[in-house]
């Protein structure tokens, strides 16, 4: 009964770090997806053509 106990652990232990990695290699991949989406984005950071003096500059 306990070896039965210890491989119940270690698979739960197992199965839990397998969640574990699968979760964080999926926030990976949605910051790639975000990061190629925002290199791909033409006119995201265009304003509208007017130049603004920068503060403190006559």
């Amino acid at each position: 009964m306990k070896k039965l106990g210890s491989i119940l652990a270690v698979a739960v232990m197992a199965f839990g770090l397998t969640a574990f990695v699968a979760e964080n290699t999926a926030n990976e991949f949605d910051f790639m997806s975000d990061l190629s989406s925002m290199l791909a984005c033409e006119d995201c950071s265009q304003s509208s053509g007017e130049r603004e003096d920068p503060v403190g500059t006559v």
